[in-house]
């Protein structure tokens, strides 16, 4: 058995509904919708994105107005804590395609107005390889190929194909091998490209999102992880659906919670937490940062599985 996949977007609209039932492969090309997009590629986009999969596994599934009650519990925190003419600078890391950092921006730029919001994550953009024999590969800024295209073939990469296509399964296995003998050098994000290939870059911010920060200057998204340390930087920082156990071993969550302690300035508010797959219910945490500890002020749902480690830190050493 074969299964081919989807790598035009005349095919996307074909397909219709049915796309889901399908299981093809849908191609990472088709997140490049413009910069003003219609609403129907907007959606095109968030499909897409729902699909992704990256090379540690995990998957993009940020959606429109997931976080209104966390929206709405961290702005009352806040209320309590600024005041509203202060210019205070927010700090949304992990955030994905960025739709909820827009969604967020837009609520608190109307009680903050000289806030300043940076959105950020490490996986904003993907690279197309263009081959000169037609081969396509979509790789991760790490190097990492996730994706091979020869029409009518939309392969992965990384993860194996399912045994029930033993055709695709081969051809993923030769594109892996075929990636590895292009031996990409350092640079080559930016570079146009190197003997026999193109390079360019997809990005994977959404529409919306870039189409604010292009429009205010309060809105910025950049490239940034969890465990950056920004001295003081921020008065609010925000770190959902990526500080879990499921994700991190323990040391490296008290390195997280150290990154944070020394990133928010002393009287700020640090929001953590995850949103359950069962029922996408949010549960959160909003600490405050005292001169060496942290200091629960309120939850949501469940709260943050972290509440322990976040406590335990400490200003002689940390967790």
């Amino acid at each position: 058995m074969l299964r081919f996949g989807i790598y035009s977007e005349r095919q996307y609209k074909r397909a219709g509904p049915r796309r889901r039932d399908l299981g093809a492969q849908v191609a990472y090309t088709l997140l490049d919708v413009g910069t003003d997009p219609t609403d129907e590629r907007v959606a095109m986009f968030e499909d897409v994105c729902f699909r992704l999969r990256t090379s540690n596994g995990t998957f993009r599934t940020s959606f429109a107005q997931r976080f209104v009650d966390l929206d709405a519990a961290s702005l009352r925190w806040m209320a309590q804590l600024f005041a509203p003419e202060a210019a205070i600078a927010i700090q949304d890391r992990a955030a994905s395609h960025c739709l909820t950092s827009h969604d967020f921006a837009q609520r608190l730029f109307a009680a903050y107005p000289h806030a300043d919001f940076e959105a950020s994550d490490l996986f904003l953009c993907l690279y197309e390889l263009s081959l000169t024999n037609g081969d396509i590969y979509i790789v991760e800024p790490s190097g990492q190929p996730l994706q091979y295209i020869r029409p009518p073939f939309v392969l992965s990469a990384y993860h194996r194909e399912p045994r029930r296509y033993p055709v695709n399964l081969w051809l993923g296995a030769r594109a892996r091998k075929r990636f590895a003998r292009l031996a990409l050098p350092v640079g080559w994000k930016q570079s146009t490209g190197g003997p026999g290939y193109r390079v360019r870059a997809i990005s994977c911010i959404h529409p919306r999102a870039a189409g604010l920060a292009s429009r205010d200057p309060r809105f910025h998204v950049r490239t940034r992880s969890v465990f950056d340390v920004t001295p003081q930087a921020c008065d609010v920082l925000r770190t959902m659906n990526i500080l879990n156990r499921a994700y991190f071993e323990e040391q490296q969550l008290k390195t997280a919670v150290r990154a944070a302690f020394d990133s928010v300035r002393a009287g700020g508010l640090w929001i953590v937490g995850r949103t359950w797959e069962d029922d996408f219910s949010n549960h959160a945490t909003f600490f405050r940062r005292g001169n060496d500890s942290w200091q629960i002020l309120g939850r949501i749902g469940e709260g943050s599985e972290l509440e322990p480690l976040v406590l335990a830190h400490g200003s002689s050493g940390g967790c």
